[in-house]
C-alpha cells in the first residue's frame, strides 16, 4: 500500500479531521489540573503563521470497525516538525483497543524506513520509538524530510478501509548555542531549549520521558497538558500516556 497521500486525498482527510476532532472534544472535554504551575516549556514553531494542516482519522468507504476509531497525531498545527535525533519518537492518540495499529515511516520517495504493528490495551497516547540502525547508517538522515503514519487496520484484506493519520519529520543539525544549552544535564532545561528552538519531536519526547520517570509529578503533568493545549490539542491533553512501542 502506497503511504504517501496525494493532494486530493489530503483535502478529504483534513475535512474528516475537523469533524472527528470536534466530536472527540465534545465527548472527552480536557480537564486541566486544579492548580497549574507557570508554563516553562513554551514551544515556538519555526513558522508561527502556518495553517492547521494536521491530518485526522478517516477512511475510504464503509469501515468494518464497530466503533469509529479516532487517531490524532501529537503534532503542531503545521503537521510538520523538526528533530535532532536519528531515531526519534512519534506520538498519536488512539481511541480503540484490540484492533491492530500500524506505524509506518518512509522517505519522500516512498522507501520504507521502519514499520511495526501492535495493539493497545486501553485508549491513550501511543509512542513509537524508531530503533537505531547502526553500522554507520542513520535511521533519519540530516536535512531530509520523511513521512510517517499511524493506521488502524479495520480489515487486513482491504487496507483502503484503514483509519489513519500522516505527518512529517525533518532531522536537522543543532547550532552552537543550542548545543551548549543541550549540554545541561537537567532534562527540563533541555526540553525548554528544544521548545525555544522549535524542535518539536525532541521537546515532546523529552517531556514524555520525564513523566514516565516521575508519573505522579503534578508539575510535569501540568507542563504536558499546557504543551498540548498550546498546539490546540486540548481534547487529548489529559489522556493517559501509554508505554512506548
Amino acid at each position: 500500500m502506497k503511504h504517501f497521500l496525494h493532494d486530493a486525498v489530503v483535502s478529504v482527510v483534513l475535512s474528516g479531521f475537523a469533524v472527528t476532532f470536534s466530536s472527540l472534544s465534545a465527548t472527552m472535554p480536557a480537564k486541566s489540573l486544579p492548580i497549574l504551575v507557570s508554563q516553562q516549556i513554551n514551544f515556538k514553531p519555526p513558522d508561527n503563521n502556518a495553517p492547521d494542516n494536521r491530518q485526522g482519522a478517516t477512511f475510504a468507504g464503509y469501515s468494518p470497525c464497530q466503533v469509529e476509531p479516532y487517531i490524532i497525531p501529537l503534532m503542531p498545527p503545521s503537521n510538520q516538525g523538526l528533530t535532532l535525533s536519528e531515531s526519534p519518537s512519534f506520538f498519536a492518540y488512539v481511541s480503540l483497543t484490540s484492533i491492530p495499529v500500524e506505524f509506518y515511516l518512509q522517505t519522500e520517495d516512498g522507501t520504507e524506513v521502519y514499520t511495526t504493528t501492535f495493539k493497545v490495551e486501553k485508549p491513550g497516547i501511543v509512542e513509537v520509538r524508531i530503533p537505531a540502525v547502526g553500522d554507520n547508517k542513520k535511521s533519519l538522515e540530516i536535512n531530509k524530510r520523511y513521512q510517517w503514519s499511524f493506521s488502524i487496520i479495520c480489515d487486513r484484506e482491504d487496507r483502503s478501509m484503514d483509519n489513519y493519520v500522516s505527518s512529517f519529520v525533518k532531522r536537522i543539525e543543532p547550532g552552537q548555542n543550542l548545543q551548549k544549552d543541550l549540554a545541561n544535564p537537567d532534562p527540563m532545561a533541555r526540553a525548554i531549549a528544544y521548545a525555544n528552538n522549535g524542535i518539536w519531536y525532541d521537546t515532546i519526547s523529552t517531556l514524555a520521558q520525564m513523566r514516565r520517570t516521575s508519573p505522579e509529578d503534578r508539575a510535569l503533568i501540568a507542563e504536558w497538558q499546557q504543551l498540548l493545549q498550546s498546539q490546540k490539542l486540548d481534547a487529548i491533553a489529559t489522556q493517559p500516556l501509554l508505554e512506548p512501542r
